[in-house]
């Protein structure tokens, strides 16, 4: 059963930028990966666009990687069945081939800038670069302030309390029995939510049974985290999300394998359509505390949504500076060129398989 067809790889966390790019690498199902290189609109994500379509009309399953700065914009896409990704590799989310030419390889797509036409524009392109890179510092600010809150809300509740509830609710996440695999199973890693300029998001993890865990405290964490090691141990391969706002944090483990998973959920993030609630780690958490206490800690709560907000406001600042970038960028690239390297690509890609 398929998971996962949608997700990020990487998160505009409170430590910066996040990116877990890189593990495309070292993702057993991927033989040949390939790393498009070039600048701002010179038609990286319309060429993995292109290619997923025509998969698809193939009849094969797709895996698109949204852009966490532009979730309408793909940073990455795989076809398992081909055992082929195609991934994003500029900055911020750097992928270099660990041997090039050996399974991996550059595409750039910066070639089909037409030089000439953009050095009139150079002080133009520094300038909207200047004001885009401008708007993420303030943005980091409110997520790291948001980040500072939640700690604190967790410190209050006390240790003990935190490990005596999630301790009690790991026996309640059990799927039957352990099975008795051979060997340690793996791990890949993802992002299901974001902190994007359309909005804080979850993205649908799939077809399957999905438990919920309300968890406004990020106090669950360590308990996927065991559950993961659990699965592990046993020889089951584990799809981890990890969390945009504590990003070492798991916020969803997922066994494609099954279909099944757990999905922490943070009341200022959507819930996506098909989960089931299984814990509410709020409520257990919240049980028999002083009036003026819980009061308080929901005080904090709402402080660390509206910074939330304001850091979603700042990024939806920098998309608008990063398509200024663009439409400066875009009169000057042939696009008849990455049209036919898109053709060429899927002839040779699909006619092969």
């Amino acid at each position: 059963m398929s998971l996962t067809e949608t997700y990020f790889l990487g998160a505009n966390t409170p430590e910066g930028f996040r990116s877990e790019s890189g593990s495309l690498q070292s993702d057993p199902r991927i033989k040949r990966l390939l790393i498009l290189k070039g600048g701002s609109g010179c038609g990286k994500s319309t060429l993995m666009k292109t290619l997923g379509a025509r998969a698809e009309e193939y009849g094969w399953s797709v895996e698109r990687i949204l852009c966490s700065s532009d979730p309408d914009s793909l940073d990455g896409l795989v076809i398992p069945e081909l055992g082929l990704a195609l991934v994003d590799g500029t900055a911020p989310h750097v992928v270099e081939p660990k041997l090039c030419g050996c399974g991996a390889n550059y595409l750039n797509l910066g070639r089909y800038y037409r030089e000439s036409e953009l050095r009139p524009l150079i002080p133009a392109i520094r300038a909207a670069k200047a004001a885009n890179a401008a708007c993420y510092g303030p943005a980091y600010g409110c997520l790291q302030a948001a980040a500072a809150l939640l700690r604190a809300r967790r410190e209050l509740l006390g240790r003990t309390r935190i490990q005596a509830v999630t301790e009690e609710a790991l026996g309640q996440l059990s799927e039957g029995r352990l099975p008795q695999g051979k060997g340690q199973g793996r791990e890949r890693r993802i992002y299901l939510s974001g902190v994007t300029p359309e909005g804080l998001m979850t993205l649908d993890p799939g077809e399957g049974r999905i438990w919920s865990i309300q968890d406004g405290y990020g106090a669950g964490g360590a308990l996927l985290r065991e559950l993961a090691e659990r699965r592990k141990a046993a020889g089951e391969d584990v799809t981890l999300a990890m969390d945009p706002m504590e990003p070492d944090a798991v916020a969803a483990v997922l066994l494609p394998a099954r279909g099944v998973g757990w999905l922490r959920l943070h009341p200022a993030f959507p819930a996506p359509r098909r989960t089931l609630l299984r814990l509410d780690l709020d409520a257990a958490l919240e049980a028999e505390l002083p009036a003026e206490l819980l009061t308080g800690l929901r005080e904090m709560a709402g402080l660390e949504r509206r910074l939330l907000e304001e850091a979603v406001a700042w990024l939806r600042m920098a998309k608008a500076r990063h398509d200024l970038i663009e439409e400066l960028y875009r009169p000057a690239v042939d696009f008849a060129g990455v049209t036919r390297e898109a053709e060429l690509l899927c002839r040779e890609l699909f006619t092969e398989s």
